[in-house]
């Protein structure tokens, strides 16, 4: 853990793969921990440094459908993510937004990942939308090979975690089920033939 300038404490995050442009970075990492992936995303030029940083945090089932399609080469569709913290910078709500496409055979660099944070307003019990101009916008243009070499770094990772996490998870489920109506586990449901 490391501790943050608001005294806030923070896990450090594991980095499962990077990919590096001409003028952009990406780190995939593990926040597995609270059930998601972190895209960080740095749009930077050389000799100056980082330009802008966006980060969101990318739940694991649509990890594993983006990453299934990311690994055969293709998106079948534009994919887009609304997330956001009602606390985020300065305490007040914060928008993530990642936009992934396929723009075609046409392009050298055909697949975009796009991350967007800005200020948010909160909806209903929770919800973050886009409230104006996003503070950073940070674009990553890979070819399908880079795209392909992350999903596969992406998918090994998530295998490992469910083997290694499986008996830890599938305990933790089977205690709150025994605590909620231990009789509920040993109940047959009854068939409707008589």
């Amino acid at each position: 853990m490391t501790e943050r300038p608001q005294g806030r404490k923070t896990r450090d995050r594991y980095r499962i793969h990077t990919e590096i442009t001409r003028s952009a970075i990406l780190h995939m990492e593990d926040a597995l921990d609270i059930g998601k992936l972190r895209l960080l995303l740095f749009r930077y030029k050389r000799g100056e440094g980082a330009q802008a940083s966006a980060s969101h945090y990318l739940d694991l089932a649509d990890a594993r459908v983006l990453c299934s399609d990311l690994a055969e080469g293709r998106l079948a569709e534009r994919f887009v993510d609304y997330k956001g913290s009602p606390s985020g910078r300065e305490g007040k709500p914060l928008s993530r937004v990642l936009k992934v496409e396929d723009r075609g055979e046409r392009t050298r660099n055909p697949i975009v990942i796009e991350v967007t944070n800005g200020p948010g307003e909160v909806m209903g019990e929770g919800a973050i939308k886009p409230a104006g101009e996003p503070d950073a916008v940070v674009a990553i243009l890979l070819s399908r090979w880079q795209a392909r070499r992350l999903a596969a770094a992406v998918q090994a990772h998530l295998a490992a975690w469910e083997v290694i996490t499986f008996r830890q998870r599938t305990q933790a489920t089977a205690d709150r089920l025994r605590e909620a109506d231990p009789a509920a586990l040993y109940q047959v449901e009854p068939t409707g033939d008589g």
